[in-house]
């Protein structure tokens, strides 16, 4: 019984001796002097090198206007009566002449035609004229000429600066309304 004695006083010890040990070891937080961080582990983003966008030729041209309006009846017989306007397709920029290359017109309602003469330059005071014969809300009298059924342009043009200059595409679109040519003049 002695020898079992002895044996649990000295486990006793060690667990006495392993406890008071353990208090005296205090865990520290480490000090940081320096961060090393891999190659591949980059902090900042490089952006990539992005090239400006090209101009376009409506940037470059300027825009394409209407202009020299007029409007009154068809001579002669007509059935039904029919009113006409004739208007010319101009430049914005005085200073920059515009190449008319098309008018076209979106699908002509009944009775209705359309006559473009003369595409190529176009000025701020002079280019291609565009002759529109179509029922009217007040024909065959045409004095506040009003289409039945509105008409579509589409134009399409370019500039000398659009074709010596790096640009996005050689030419441009601009689409007016027979309707909005006619309140503008």
């Amino acid at each position: 019984m002695n020898e079992q004695l002895d044996a649990q006083r000295s486990r006793r010890k060690v667990l006495l001796g392993l406890g008071t040990g353990a208090a005296v070891v205090v865990w520290h937080k480490p000090v940081i002097n320096s961060v090393v961080m891999p190659a591949h582990a980059q902090t900042s983003v490089v952006e990539p090198h992005v090239e400006p966008p090209l101009p376009t030729p409506a940037e470059l041209c300027g825009a394409v206007v209407t202009g020299n309006v007029v409007f009154g009846p068809v001579s002669g017989t007509t059935t039904p009566a029919v009113c006409s306007a004739t208007f010319d397709v101009l430049s914005a920029d005085p200073t920059n002449s515009l190449t008319i290359i098309s008018i076209e017109a979106a699908s002509l309602p009944a009775d209705t035609t359309i006559d473009v003469q003369d595409l190529g330059v176009a000025t701020n005071t002079a280019g291609p004229r565009v002759v529109w014969r179509g029922p009217a809300t007040d024909a065959p009298f045409c004095t506040d000429l009003q289409p039945i059924e509105d008409v579509t342009f589409t134009i399409t043009a370019t500039c000398e600066a659009a074709d010596t200059t790096d640009t996005d595409g050689d030419s441009f679109t601009q689409e007016f309304t027979l309707t909005s040519i006619l309140a503008d003049s």
